[in-house]
């Protein structure tokens, strides 16, 4: 995957280089759906998460929750090629399993309900997903990114006085990882104030 992509992967390729009969595969992974899995699972085993969930630790629960959305964030930058995969395929296995417990543990601690628990961490999960489909589009698809920047005098006042505002002030180039910073945090400190 991370090399050749998704569209390269099959047992067949799989077994040329893994230098075994692809039919050997099918002794450890039964089926493609099954190889999708171990690709969720290897991803998320990158993820750093803090033993113990919420137990001893010093760290407060928006910072552990924050630790392990950036460690999730990493763990899909460093396998692009893996992202449709991860994003389409339910989480199953227990390595793949373990982050998301740990997650559980930490907002069910704040007296979440285990429903509302369960949708902080989808939210959340959405939110880092849909952050580095994007941002794995731009670092890797460099062509489809090339632009010209969009500049002051190009803007009528009438029209777009807002974005004339922004203009004079700011670059419209904000680095991603400025504005996934500031949206986890809005999403942390909203969805961990919600408690019923």
């Amino acid at each position: 995957m991370d090399t050749e992509g998704l569209a390269a992967l099959s047992m067949r390729r799989l077994g040329s280089v893994l230098s075994v009969d692809p039919m050997a595969i099918y002794y450890h992974l039964p089926n493609k759906a099954a190889l999708y899995d171990a690709i969720v699972e290897a991803v998320m085993a990158e993820m750093s998460v803090p033993e113990g969930g919420a137990r001893g630790n010093s760290k407060s629960p928006g910072e552990l929750l924050r630790q392990m959305a950036l460690s999730y964030r990493d763990a899909l930058l460093a396998h692009p090629n893996a992202l449709p995969v991860v994003a389409a395929r339910p989480v199953r296995t227990p390595a793949s399993l373990r982050p998301i417990e740990r997650m559980l543990d930490v907002i069910a601690r704040q007296g979440f309900t285990p429903q509302d628990a369960m949708a902080i961490v989808d939210v959340c999960g959405h939110y880092i997903m849909g952050w580095a489909q994007t941002y794995a589009a731009h670092l890797h698809g460099a062509e489809l990114h090339e632009h010209d920047p969009l500049r002051l005098e190009d803007l009528s006042e009438a029209e777009f006085p807002n974005l004339r505002r922004v203009l004079e002030t700011t670059p419209l180039d904000n680095p991603f990882a400025v504005e996934f910073d500031l949206g986890i945090d809005v999403l942390m400190e909203g969805l961990l104030s919600r408690k019923r």
